[in-house]
């Protein structure tokens, strides 16, 4: 009995031991893979010209399709990281949004975005934003997404503090102060470590946040840049750990039944 045990606790840590990857983007185009231990950022590609001024990140895991909102050309794209192809979903049909917040709601499937304080829903196979309400903030409109507690999260460059949204009206709650960044953009929830992560292209810094308080604690610099979006990618197991995984918890199954 021990021998199952062990192989499947062994295979289980080995699923647990599988990386995501931290993606961002800066207003120039230049995409990076972020280290989320130190905040150091790695060139990886360069999203094609046609997204003209990009920004916000969102992905939606369970498809495997990464989104980029363009301030540039007011347009919704998808994104292939590998290559920095950026294909056009369409245009959000007002000229006036400056769409810096983009964020993918796993419980519901829907694409949110967030500019000059309001909330919208944008429409995926179109491009299509729909005002869902306004926060009673100003200035720039970044949002997070918890997976594992069904919260929608928001920081505002012009109060440099941490809000929870209401998905149905647009209005926020305030949590608290961020105490450090000084120009907040882009967040990403990390669900392989629990943790929210944010850029502020002030202080050039790399932050986790205490979802309770919203304090910001410093992890690192990135390095001088524009970074406005931030996306995780979670870890996907490898086939083979997946199957050590399997054949593991079947024999322990097979054990205690005997």
């Amino acid at each position: 009995m021990r021998n199952y045990l062990l192989f499947g606790a062994l295979a289980i840590s080995a699923v647990g031991m599988a990386q995501g990857r931290m993606i961002a983007v800066d207003s120039n185009r230049s995409l990076y893979e972020v280290d989320i231990s130190t905040g150091a950022k790695t060139l990886i590609g360069t999203v094609s010209s046609n997204a003209s001024t990009t920004a916000g990140l969102a992905y939606d895991a369970a498809n495997g399709i990464m989104y980029l909102t363009s301030t540039g050309n007011d347009s919704l794209y998808t994104l292939d990281i590998g290559t920095g192809n950026a294909t056009l979903v369409g245009a959000y049909g007002d000229s006036s949004l400056v769409m810096h917040g983009l964020e993918y709601d796993d419980s519901t499937g829907t694409l949110y975005g967030g500019s000059n304080g309001n909330l919208y829903t944008i429409d995926k196979n179109t491009g299509a934003a729909s005002l869902v309400g306004a926060s009673g903030l100003t200035s720039f409109f970044n949002l997070g997404y918890n997976s594992d507690t069904d919260t929608m999260y928001a920081t505002n460059s012009s109060t440099d503090s941490f809000y929870s949204v209401n998905r149905a009206t647009g209005a926020v709650t305030l949590i608290g102060p961020l105490n450090g960044p000084t120009n907040p953009n882009g967040l990403a929830y990390n669900p392989d470590n629990g943790t929210l992560y944010l850029v502020d292209n002030s202080t050039d810094n790399f932050y986790s946040i205490n979802t309770a308080t919203g304090q910001a604690n410093l992890i690192g610099s990135m390095g001088s840049g524009n970074l406005l979006g931030l996306a995780y990618i979670p870890a996907v197991p490898e086939p083979a750990t997946m199957v050590a995984l399997g054949a593991g918890l079947l024999a322990l199954s097979r054990r205690r039944r005997k």
